[in-house]
């Protein structure tokens, strides 16, 4: 039976931050292992990694690489257009409320970048400020821009920019590995600058992010839209079709990406990367199915109060992973960049994992908002706002 406590909350809210907090914790596996794996040469990972490591890292890229991230994105898109809603009530100009919000989220990624080049909130905000255009915009425009957007023109991207020079190469792995790990906090970010400005603005990749994020966005805002996550006790049906729908796909997915990591065949790269991109997506959609299915079923028990948690704390807990991984890892930290394995690094993710959960349960006792997403709605209203409950 669900508690009760759950009648007095807006239900649709309620799901959206189980699933926010579902997503943050693949989202805090998937950086860890990336942290770790991507981030060090080739010789030096073999060197480190048993089998049970290369397990871990087979299983990141099955079940956890960009699935968890694009989610996030969906649910950015849904979270778009509940603003819009409260802002309409509250009499608010969307157009200039939501530039501040995502001007605010760009100066915070740019910040997170001077750290860590692998930050997506810079993108979102560039992404986000792109949904206004959507606003007055039909459900079935919102959808069709969503789906080409999301799958076909980052495609012809790639083809558009087939001829620039290869990034992320093994010298540019060796590189950053060197900066990370006997550079101090000026050198870092020094060298983070000019890496990112040669890994994505020059090679174009940050078009192509940008582009396939705002389709992601469209398809969050259509489900707002046409309110999928509102009342999903009495949708159980629905979601039991989506999963069986999506499981298939989900299954050819991961047999596709198996071979592939086992260089057992090889596709066209244009086809490959739209193959992937459909993975990725109907991977994404059986794992919410499912997971709501299970809510469903079992109510707001401890689990999904715990996901509800940290997902009322996403912009918190997203910078503390890079905060306490850059510490971990860097030379100007603890310097264990290179010397962790897989292994150890998803046992640290796990005890990280409990700490987050704690924490935001703690904190959401006492204070409405988590600390980032206070200052975030803070400079976003450029007024104080009430903390403590």
């Amino acid at each position: 039976m669900k508690s009760t406590h759950l009648t007095k909350q807006n239900n649709r809210t309620v799901v959206i931050d189980i699933i926010r907090g579902f997503a943050l914790l693949g989202v805090l596996f998937a950086n860890f292992n990336s942290f770790a794996e991507q981030q060090i040469p080739e010789p030096i990972l073999n060197s480190i990694s048993s089998s049970t490591d290369k397990m871990l890292m087979c299983i990141n890229s099955l079940f956890l690489e960009w699935k968890f991230m694009s989610l996030f994105s969906i649910l950015f898109g849904y979270g778009f257009g509940l603003i819009l809603e409260s802002l309409d009530r509250k009499k608010i100009n969307p157009n200039l409320f939501f530039i501040k919000r995502m001007f605010w989220l760009f100066v915070l990624g740019i910040m997170h970048c001077l750290f860590w080049w692998g930050d997506v909130l810079h993108l979102y905000a560039m992404s986000g400020v792109l949904l206004l255009f959507f606003r007055r915009q039909s459900n079935n425009v919102i959808i069709v821009c969503g789906i080409l957007f999301a799958f076909i023109v980052p495609v012809c991207i790639n083809y558009l920019l087939r001829y620039l020079p290869e990034t992320f190469t093994e010298a540019d792995i060796q590189e950053l590995y060197y900066q990370y790990k006997q550079g101090s906090i000026a050198d870092v970010i020094r060298f983070n600058i000019d890496f990112y400005n040669r890994m994505f603005m020059v090679s174009g990749s940050n078009l192509h992010d940008i582009v396939e994020t705002l389709g992601r966005f469209l398809i969050g805002y259509f489900l707002l839209r046409i309110q999928f996550f509102s009342n999903v006790e009495s949708k159980k049906p629905v979601f039991i079709r989506v999963a069986l729908i999506s499981a298939p796909l989900m299954i050819s997915y991961f047999i596709v990406r198996i071979l592939l990591l086992n260089n057992m065949i090889s596709l066209n790269p244009y086809l490959k990367s739209l193959m992937l991109s459909l993975g990725i997506f109907a991977t994404t959609t059986c794992y919410v199915s499912t997971l709501i299915i299970v809510y469903n079923t079992l109510g707001l028990n401890l689990f999904f109060s715990a996901l509800q948690s940290i997902g009322r704390m996403t912009l918190t807990n997203y910078l503390g992973v890079s905060a306490f991984l850059v510490v971990l890892l860097y030379g100007f930290g603890f310097n264990k960049l290179g010397e962790l394995p897989i292994y150890k690094m998803w046992l640290v993710a796990l005890i990280w994992l409990m700490i987050e959960i704690t924490y935001s349960i703690y904190w959401l006792r006492v204070f409405r908002y988590g600390p980032m997403e206070w200052l975030w709605r803070q400079l976003t209203y450029w007024k104080r706002m009430q903390l403590r409950k």
